[in-house]
């Protein structure tokens, strides 16, 4: 049985005052920070047998030093400056009642305050001395005490601090004994706790494809814009969670950011005649085309600085990339209760949290296809690894590993599953098996089999990926997947429960099925390739085709 501690030293951010321009710690994260407070001090078993030694200031303080005091904690505090200068200069903050709670709190703690004449109320160190005092008291009451930080990983506004105190206490990786919270405000956050059914979105890889895949994204904001009465609706208003894989992931993470698809598909209609620019012949040993223009693209629509946790991301995202090195899939999402998301990871040597990794870069990765570009290298914490195309993993249609990222505690959000609390809309960019009629053994050789395996193994992948969520959730939407296994529609899972409502958004790019849609024959082999930026017309047009059979009152019924 976990006992209590004996001492936690506490230490983080004041609360923003309204001037600061760049928000450490605005006051609408005061009721979150105070829940995730509670939720330390319930894992650690805080109480009568704890002392939780602070600092008296407004924010991290206070808030702890009042958690501990409900459970009967003894709380002791050390002040920088006499009571009075340090509640000027730390606690006060007009219309606000830090300074009440801070004489209240005085009346029931033990309050330390400097000797007189050390320090001045213009004393800057006296911060730092404090720390090294915050940092003695809590050593003297346990030879290990526990430590809670409400802190962002940076340095403060002058000596002392949140980060010269976490490194007095001498902490140099995550443990049971620490936790940090990070005050900072994202505005997707909300929607990893808000109640009622989740709505999730996920968007294969394809290349330049992609175009197909925003005919159809465009018709379903459409539709929810006219069923909402609202012309300024983005598809992030709606979904909770959107992930993609290579130029799904592009998609994805502009969708996430609440961009509209027009201005996405506009992106779209000049980037392939950009990015797709072959190298000179000895070059295309290493790929077919440069990364300069991809990554220059990337960075200029997303923004040099983003990160895959900026606070301006209006939904959760995940990105789908393949680790090289490890040979493992990558799912990186911003979900902040994600474990190498989390805060904790700030306290390494090196720092790793993912939420801090370049967003293009990640994005650059993500869309690394083999043969076509090169490797992006990205150095996470003290290692580097080299990443390649999300497609290199069964994961090319992320639907399924998006339902897992949402729901299983490993990922941290736990969101319920079943056909009603969870609306997975898939949308690919085409596929055709790759069919060879009258093929002879002795012809499907090494050669043949190096031109034909990752064509057939994303396509393997996807479809088998399809085939799992349409047996596992009920299937509202989506064409047949083969003569045996049909199209699934409205059937249940085994077991009896649906675990999700599943639609299915792709086009079929085999001869007859384009045949159909009036595609030249000259043209078919063109719109199944990842580089064909002249068929960028056509695969609109197979786009719109396959954006008819979105039906929004009939498909996401229930789901508003």
């Amino acid at each position: 049985m976990l006992e209590s501690p004996a001492a936690v030293a506490v230490s983080g951010h004041m609360v923003d005052t309204p001037d600061r321009e760049v928000p450490r710690f605005p006051p609408g994260q005061i009721g979150r920070v105070a829940r995730e407070v509670d939720e330390a001090f319930d894992a650690w078993k805080v109480g009568p047998g704890t002392t939780v030694v602070c600092g008296g200031a407004r924010g991290a303080d206070i808030l702890a030093a009042e958690a501990g005091l409900r459970r009967g904690a003894r709380i002791r505090v050390c002040l920088a400056l006499p009571p009075d200068e340090f509640e000027r200069r730390s606690v006060d903050l007009p219309g606000s009642d830090w300074s009440a709670r801070f004489r209240e709190l005085l009346q029931r703690s033990e309050v330390e305050v400097p000797p007189p004449g050390e320090a001045a109320p213009d004393d800057e160190d006296a911060f730092a001395r404090a720390n090294v005092r915050l940092v003695e008291v809590a050593g003297l009451l346990a030879a290990s005490p526990n430590a809670l930080l409400v802190w962002n990983g940076k340095g403060g506004d002058g000596p002392g601090g949140t980060l010269d105190f976490v490194r007095r206490l001498g902490f140099t990786r995550p443990g049971p004994r620490v936790r940090v919270i990070d005050p900072t405000p994202r505005r997707y956050e909300d929607r990893q706790e808000a109640p009622g059914p989740k709505k999730l979105l996920t968007l294969d890889g394809g290349g330049i494809r992609g175009v197909l895949t925003l005919e159809v994204l465009a018709e379903l904001e459409q539709q929810l814009r006219r069923r909402r009465g609202d012309t300024e609706l983005v598809l992030s208003d709606y979904f909770d969670y959107i992930g993609g894989t290579s130029t799904g992931a592009i998609i994805a993470a502009a969708l996430a950011m609440g961009k509209p698809v027009e201005e996405v598909r506009e992106r779209y209609e000049t980037l392939g005649r950009k990015v797709f620019r072959r190298r000179f012949l000895p070059m295309r040993l290493r790929s077919l085309y440069r990364d300069g223009r991809l990554t220059e693209e990337l960075e200029g629509f997303f923004g040099p600085g983003t990160t895959l946790g900026d606070p301006g991301f209006r939904s959760l995202l995940l990105v789908v990339l393949h680790n090289t090195v490890t040979d493992s899939p990558w799912p990186l999402s911003n979900c902040t209760r994600a474990r190498y998301n989390s805060a904790d990871r700030y306290l390494n040597t090196e720092p790793d949290r993912n939420l801090d990794l370049p967003l293009s870069t990640v994005i650059r990765g993500s869309t690394a296809a083999p043969v076509y570009f090169p490797p992006q290298r990205m150095r996470v914490g003290a290692a580097d690894f080299v990443f390649q195309d999300g497609g290199m993993t069964p994961f090319n249609n992320a639907a399924l590993l998006l339902f897992l990222m949402a729901t299983l505690s490993e990922y941290g959000l736990c969101w319920p599953a079943g056909e009603d609390e969870l609306l997975i809309v898939s949308v690919g960019t085409g596929s055709a098996a790759s069919v060879h009629p009258g093929l002879l053994p002795h012809r499907a050789g090494l050669l043949f089999n190096a031109a034909n395996f990752p064509g057939v193994f994303m396509r393997g992948a996807s479809v088998g990926q399809d085939l799992v969520c349409r047996s596992l959730g009920r299937t509202r939407a989506g064409d047949e997947i083969d003569r045996e296994f049909g199209a699934r529609l409205d059937a249940v899972a085994p077991g009896g429960r649906n675990l999700f409502t599943y639609l299915r958004y792709d086009a079929d790019l085999a001869e007859d099925a384009l045949a159909v849609l009036g595609v030249p024959q000259r043209d078919r082999g063109r719109l199944r390739k990842l580089d064909a930026v002249g068929a960028v017309p056509l695969l609109q047009a197979v786009g719109r085709a396959v954006a008819g059979q979105v039906d929004v009152d009939g498909h996401l019924a229930g789901f508003d």
